[in-house]
């Protein structure tokens, strides 16, 4: 008892160590990547009063529906405006809502430790943990909704509550819809076929309940598309949703870049897993097939989910990486039953997984002492004293799992948590400090001022300018810009400079795509 209260306590602090690392200094980086693309989108939601048919610079936007994009809205009211904190805080609360799931479900079907285990090591994947849950995308929030659609299919399934259950299934398909596009559909259509066809049920998808249930998501999105009617054709988007998901598929591409995703997907979903998927090393037995499929029904429900959907990703060679999070947590629980079951391994497992944590702490403890000497944080002025504390917590950590070898997980959970911890108060600042997001930020400001609140377009092309700086130029003028076809007197352009006359007279030059570009006044 007194072990397991003690293990307890390493989890817990591990806990609490995720969260304030997902929390801390959440707002100091500016929007990168695809982040200001979702803002730019909700932005331009706010200022037309159109929260239906989504635009970009004022021209039809069909690659994604509108519901993150109400998402971001909410939190930017919440927030008091479209700061960068508010804008991430729903990614790390749909990691939050994932693995307060995987606890319930985990300590409610398994074990309270099976629980715990599974939801840290969601949390602990390098993707989540250094990656995605610093930023305001689409991915996590998408895997929220698709996890408790799977998630109500297993509870209620097994209690035979049908008309509950369906209910709760497609909702989730037309959340997901709603978010991403079709993959949704894919999902539940592949998912409730095998989970009916393996609990040996298959007549249940003839059912009225499941007839009632696809005709709520055919309301729902009937629904959708007629709103969406009143300002564009729906056909439109329809159209670019059915040929991004055809673009990914083996059809699309060619047999080199088939074989190469055969080959590559596996290796890329194990990076991004590590390093709890260091516990894959518990599945490496005679028996693993019986280890998921006949012990346990939870576990071999995750695994069926897993195995059903990844094929669907694993043959496109299309696919990109953060297309599978919604079957991370599967991943997860699969990895905690591994280590639940750890005693039946072999002995050459343990020694493995004991080792590699010992040798992974020891590491962050070198790095913590090498940061001073890496020039991009030399700008610091917390360096050396962040540099020794953590080096110096990381031992503390490296001595505890001398100590103790039994707890070689719980104490890479605690280094994980305080490695993300680390990472918060040197790479968060340095992106805010000098990398291109932060250049391209601080162009928004240098063009602000020489234009102040006065008409503004793009001219040429949409990617004159950076998402990043459309989003702060967004930001400042609190109006959105917009592409326009013809140039006039008066307005400021921001142009490639190729395309200039002799009448316009250039006020600020830049390259961006490789291209000159410039702010531009016709006189």
């Amino acid at each position: 008892m007194e072990r397991r209260i003690s293990e307890w306590r390493w989890y817990k602090v591990a806990a609490w160590l995720f969260l304030a690392g997902m929390l801390l200094f959440l707002g100091k980086a500016p929007l990168y990547l695809e982040e200001p693309r979702r803002a730019l989108v909700a932005i331009e939601m706010l200022a037309s009063g159109n929260y239906w048919a989504s635009t970009l610079f004022g021209e039809w936007y069909y690659n994604k529906p509108p519901l993150f994009n109400w998402v971001l809205l909410l939190f930017a009211w919440l927030g008091g405006g479209f700061r960068e904190w508010a804008l991430r805080l729903p990614t790390v609360l749909s990691v939050a809502g994932l693995a307060v799931l995987l606890f319930l479900f985990g300590k409610k079907y398994v074990s309270a430790r099976f629980g715990m285990v599974s939801a840290l090591l969601l949390v602990s994947f390098s993707a989540v943990l250094f990656y995605f849950s610093a930023l305001a995308e689409i991915d996590l929030f998408y895997a929220l909704l698709v996890f408790g659609g799977w998630l109500a299919m297993y509870h209620l399934g097994g209690r035979k509550q049908y008309g509950l259950m369906f209910f709760l299934v497609y909702l989730s398909c037309a959340l997901g819809v709603m978010a991403k596009g079709l993959p949704s559909l894919a999902f539940t259509a592949l998912s409730l076929l095998a989970y009916f066809v393996d609990t040996r049920r298959f007549r249940v998808l003839f059912s009225l309940p499941h007839i009632a249930g696809i005709l709520f998501l055919a309301a729902l999105l009937g629904g959708y598309a007629w709103k969406y009617a009143q300002y564009n054709n729906p056909w439109y988007l329809l159209e670019t949703l059915v040929g991004e998901s055809a673009d990914r598929t083996a059809a699309s591409n060619s047999a080199l870049a088939f074989f190469r995703q055969l080959v590559i997907f596996p290796l890329d979903v194990f990076k991004d897993l590590l390093p709890g998927g260091l516990l894959a090393v518990f599945l490496f037995r005679r028996d693993a097939r019986d280890l998921l499929f006949q012990r346990h029904p939870f576990i071999r429900f995750c695994a069926l989910m897993l195995l059903v959907n990844i094929a669907l990703y694993w043959l496109s060679p299309g696919t990109r990486i953060r297309y599978v999070y919604p079957l991370f947590p599967f991943a997860a629980c699969i990895l905690a039953w591994g280590y639940e079951r750890r005693g039946e391994a072999a002995v050459w497992a343990g020694r493995f997984f004991r080792t590699s944590a010992g040798a992974l702490t020891g590491l962050f403890a070198l790095g913590a002492l090498a940061l001073p000497f890496i020039p991009d944080f030399r700008f610091i002025p917390y360096i050396w004293p962040a540099s020794v504390g953590f080096a110096l917590a990381f031992a503390g950590l490296w001595f505890a799992w001398r100590r103790s070898p039994d707890k070689s997980l719980a104490v890479l959970f605690i280094a994980l948590g305080a490695a993300r911890l680390l990472f918060d108060l040197t790479v968060l600042p340095q992106r805010a400090h000098d990398t291109e997001a932060q250049r391209n930020k601080e162009l928004a400001s240098a063009i602000h001022q020489l234009t102040g609140d006065r008409p503004l377009y793009l001219y040429g092309e949409e990617k004159v300018i950076s998402f990043t700086t459309s989003f702060y130029l967004n930001r400042l003028r609190r109006q959105p810009i917009r592409l326009q076809d013809q140039l006039q007197r008066g307005p400021y352009y921001l142009m490639p400079l190729d395309m200039t006359g002799k009448r316009d007279s250039v006020l600020l030059r830049f390259e961006y795509g490789r291209r000159e570009k410039g702010l531009v006044i016709r006189r």
